[in-house]
């Protein structure tokens, strides 16, 4: 492979992949800002409608017609220093919305939910001129540099509530993606729709116990588009060329327990898992250019805890640890990816149809000594992230 052509790929894939800073390599995880106030910990709560996201089983327990809209809004921080130099990604806020609406029916088991959110989004900027570039035809001229990504997912499920303990829902979502992925040699535009499903649990065998499991199945999509750049017309002698982009989108299972030992408490602990060892190559079909990558399956750890007040008042806090997903041979500029910690704090309150909540999050990681990478030896070098977030949500009763 000439060393021009590999990053290409490698690009492709990690931005496909990265778009969020709290799931390893690829997911928005948060969603919900009362959720991301309990370190994301919320499986086995589920109890607003946002758990189309969550836990859809959970809607069996969200009464009347309810309406949510969240605005996720987040800076990443990142540095990146070198004996070439230093560079900073654009940290300019960038929000992420969402909207949820949940119908429980009333004298009967059934619940119905829909959500519009992005599991996928986000973007990276480092600017053309950054030191681990170069202008075309230096070989690192194909060191992505910038990378947006817009992936949107129209989710419908169902709950049924089969006893006074145990629900069970499942989801149908259709999924619009399209992505630029940038670098001073090529520049990749492409766009796909794809179906997923979701299925989950909840079991609550008594007021203090809660148990709740959450799957969301993988979606393939094939992103149709062209490549451009310098590169494209020296090698292929074109000034663009049609292409597509296969991907994987891994499964996901979220396991979550809730302890309620009053009224006024609720503390939990999920474990979510992201399979992310079945991403392993991507090819830009048509072209010459290909490439290898070997990511991982991680973890992310959350545990969270609410404190209710008689007065519609409630406080959250919580705490989230994000495995890293990304090795370091195949570590890029516009993914960072590392070992992160996530501190959060969350206020709102419920009046009689109406409800609030505002979260403060900070995450932070030490910092990554990258060396060998096999894309480019301009990547070597370190990352640090110092990233924070800001997300509201108001949600209305029928």
């Amino acid at each position: 492979m000439k060393p021009l052509q590999r990053p290409l790929f490698t690009l492709g894939l990690s931005l496909l992949a990265y778009v969020s800073t709290d799931a390893a390599a690829t997911r928005v995880a948060f969603i919900d800002p009362f959720a991301t106030a309990r370190g994301n910990a919320f499986t086995a709560t589920a109890d607003n409608p946002s758990a189309v996201f969550y836990n859809a089983a959970g809607l069996t327990q969200v009464e009347g017609t309810q309406v949510q809209g969240n605005v996720f809004t987040i800076s990443l921080g990142y540095e990146y220093s070198s004996s070439s130099g230093n560079d900073s990604l654009d940290d300019s806020y960038q929000a992420i919305p969402s909207a949820f609406i949940s119908h429980k029916f009333k004298d009967t088991p059934i619940a119905l939910g829909f959500g519009m959110y992005a599991p996928f989004a986000l973007g990276t900027d480092w600017g053309d001129d950054a030191s681990f570039t170069a202008a075309f035809p230096n070989p690192e001229s194909a060191v992505p540099h910038k990378a947006d990504l817009t992936y949107v997912k129209y989710h419908a499920v169902v709950a049924w509530q089969i006893s006074e303990s145990f629900s069970l829902a499942a989801g149908l979502s259709f999924d619009d993606t399209d992505i630029d992925l940038q670098t001073n040699a090529l520049e990749f535009n492409g766009q796909d729709s794809a179906v997923g499903y979701s299925l989950s649990a909840l079991w609550q065998p008594s007021a203090q116990h809660s148990f709740g499991l959450n799957y969301q199945a993988k979606t393939e999509v094939s992103y149709d588009g062209t490549v451009s750049g310098p590169a494209v017309s020296a090698l292929l002698l074109q000034s663009s060329v049609d292409t597509t982009a296969d991907f994987s989108y891994p499964e996901s299972i979220v396991f979550g327990y809730s302890y309620r030992p009053s009224e006024h408490w609720n503390f939990e602990f999920n474990l979510d898992w992201t399979n992310w060892d079945r991403v392993n190559e991507l090819e830009l079909k048509g072209t010459p250019f290909a490439y290898t990558l070997n990511w991982e399956s991680a973890f992310i750890w959350e545990l969270g805890l609410t404190r209710y007040f008689d007065n519609g008042w409630q406080v959250s806090a919580g705490y989230t640890f994000v495995e890293n997903a990304v090795p370091d041979s195949f570590l890029l500029p516009i993914v960072p990816d590392s070992d992160r910690h996530f501190l959060a704090i969350g206020l709102g309150r419920s009046y009689e149809n109406l409800s609030w909540q505002i979260t403060y999050q900070q995450a932070f990681a030490s910092e990554r000594k990258l060396t060998g990478n096999k894309t480019s030896s301009s990547i070597d070098g370190s990352y640090d992230l110092d990233s924070q977030a800001v997300a509201i949500s108001l949600n209305y009763r029928f």
